[in-house]
């Protein structure tokens, strides 16, 4: 994703698809650039359980991009773009990118 997350806004969308979806979830790790914040920040899990904070190097001069990985069943990318695009700061001039491997 290029672009800058809202904080509140990708908490309260991982919130709510860890609440409906932890079953469908297998894995999701991440890292993530959010507005205001200098710092990268890291997650990882395993269905509803996540491990989620700072990472040890700072963004530095890299460009400050998130990525994320959804491993599961009945995944819905449409939803899954749509949601992450409305966490973006700027979602008019930011990019989601979703790439589902192939079966």
């Amino acid at each position: 994703m290029h672009g800058e997350l809202e904080t509140p806004v990708f908490n309260q969308f991982m919130s709510k698809l860890l609440q409906e979806k932890a079953k469908d979830l297998y894995r999701t790790k991440g890292v993530l650039a959010f507005n205001g914040q200098d710092d990268k920040f890291v997650f990882q899990g395993v269905h509803e359980q996540i491990n989620f904070g700072p990472a040890n190097n700072p963004w530095g001069e890299q460009e400050r991009t998130s990525k994320m990985v959804f491993i599961g069943k009945n995944l819905d990318y449409d939803f899954l773009k749509k949601n992450l695009e409305a966490c973006m700061v700027d979602p008019e001039n930011s990019t989601v990118v979703m790439h589902k491997k192939a079966k």
